[in-house]
């Protein structure tokens, strides 16, 4: 009988622990807790699990917004870029009845069947830095992808002098009309290197995020192709792979990085000067976007179609800089 009483007081204790964490926030700022009573929408968002700082700032931006809004934000981390796990984490949403969803696009085929499922079920869905393609009807906030183009192309000039030979590396979009990949971030390198007649986009590399491959595609372009002396990464996760098997094969010097992202690695390569650069978005500004246009869209309000946030460019000169943006127990 003493078994059981302890047994239920353990219950009720993990129950009380449960509720604390559904109605409760915290004051980013002054840690205090903040009690959500009767929040005015549930927003389910998928997220990711790994050491990128991009993650932690968006989480904050999205529960700043959550706690101004009284809006309970809940992340679903999923381990790597699968969009199943993304179909899956959607569909425990929408048996949830959550009021909202959002989610990072990783394909074309199933990420469009996600977003097609929400809406069914009549929960609206907004997409977050989306570059794979335009999927209609669905809101989207996110980073410039053209300024984020233009920027690596004005950035790989002012490497190179103005003579380079780009490799650019993209995530495998999966099946897709042609019609309707995003090729917007690609379209502003190209304006942007149109400006230097001896800097010249050479050829563009697919890397399926899910085969961890980026170190034999990088083997595979600095062997096959001699020329290329500039290389482009468009993923933050891609970006110090990249740069380590540049360091491996004794090229550090030779080939120029321009970079995604802010991983620690990506970060400590700049100081090393083994990556020149790298593009940074503004990930607090989504997560807090993000939560705002979805709560103004259950609401009935009009949105906008797409919302664009800032983005940061970070090289050895102002890498000091970050430290603004990102505290450095964060990094």
């Amino acid at each position: 009988m003493k078994y059981t009483y302890s047994a239920l007081i353990l219950v009720l204790i993990l129950l009380v622990g449960m509720l604390i964490n559904i109605f409760t926030g915290y004051d980013n700022e002054k840690g205090a807790p903040v009690i959500r009573k009767d929040p005015a929408y549930h927003f389910m968002i998928v997220t990711r699990d790994n050491n990128d700082p991009f993650w932690p700032r968006f989480k904050e931006g999205a529960s700043a917004a959550g706690l101004e809004k009284n809006i309970f934000v809940e992340f679903i981390d999923i381990p790597h870029k699968d969009p199943a796990l993304i179909d899956r984490a959607v569909d425990r949403a929408i048996l949830s009845q959550v009021d909202g969803i959002a989610f990072q696009p990783y394909d074309v085929e199933m990420s469009s069947k996600a977003a097609d499922k929400s809406m069914e079920a009549g929960i609206p869905v907004i997409i977050y830095e989306n570059d794979v393609y335009y999927i209609p009807d669905v809101p989207t906030v996110g980073s410039n992808s053209y300024e984020i183009g233009y920027t690596a192309g004005e950035m790989a000039a002012s490497v190179s002098e103005g003579q380079a030979k780009i490799a650019l590396i993209v995530n495998e979009p999966g099946i897709y009309d042609p019609r309707q990949y995003n090729n917007i971030k690609l379209q502003g390198l190209l304006d942007a290197v149109s400006q230097y007649p001896e800097v010249t986009l050479e050829r563009i590399y697919t890397l399926d995020t899910k085969m961890f491959e980026v170190d034999k595609l990088t083997l595979s372009i600095l062997t096959e192709n001699p020329d290329i002396n500039l290389i482009i990464c468009s993923d933050g996760e891609n970006t110090p792979g990249v740069a380590q098997v540049v360091i491996d094969m004794g090229r550090v010097g030779d080939i120029n990085i321009i970079g995604f992202g802010s991983m620690p690695k990506t970060m400590e390569y700049i100081k090393e000067g083994v990556i020149y650069g790298t593009i940074v978005a503004d990930s607090y500004e989504i997560g807090y976007n993000t939560v705002a246009q979805l709560a103004d869209l259950c609401s009935g309000k009009k949105i906008n179609e797409v919302l664009n946030s800032g983005i940061y460019t970070f090289t050895l000169e102002n890498i000091g800089d970050y430290n603004k943006i990102v505290p450095d127990d964060k990094w």
